[in-house]
């Protein structure tokens, strides 16, 4: 059971390397919602935890060698928050951060990320 924001943000942090569908969902619903929305500079909207499964399932099959971490404890304040994580990948790094708002229960209900992409990232096959 998830007590803590640094602990909610840890775990979904930490789902992004899961590596099918199964485990995306699984990892994801011990922090995120049905109803929560995901958006980032890829993405519009992604609404609820089955199609944020799918589309990190569509993005590992672009970049599979990855590892996500958090690279900067999330800071918060009532229901709002924002922290920094890495990604790792084919011996390159990249970070973004992330603005989120949670429920009581510890789990997100809307998350924005933000991020640059190396030039030669595949965007057209995530789309």
């Amino acid at each position: 059971m998830i007590t803590t924001v640094e602990q909610m943000i840890e775990q979904y942090v930490s789902a992004w390397n899961e590596n099918n569908f199964e485990d995306y969902h699984r990892e994801f619903s011990k922090c995120w919602t049905d109803e929560t929305v995901y958006s980032d500079p890829l993405s519009e909207k992604i609404e609820g935890l089955a199609a944020l499964s799918q589309f990190a399932e569509k993005s590992l099959a672009i970049v599979p060698n990855r590892k996500f971490s958090v690279l900067e404890k999330p800071d918060y304040h009532h229901q709002f928050g924002k922290y920094t994580w890495m990604v790792e990948y084919d011996g390159q790094t990249n970070t973004g951060y992330d603005y989120f708002e949670f429920n009581e229960s510890f789990k997100i209900t809307r998350l924005i990320s933000f991020f640059k992409l190396p030039e030669d990232y595949p965007v057209d096959k995530l789309l």
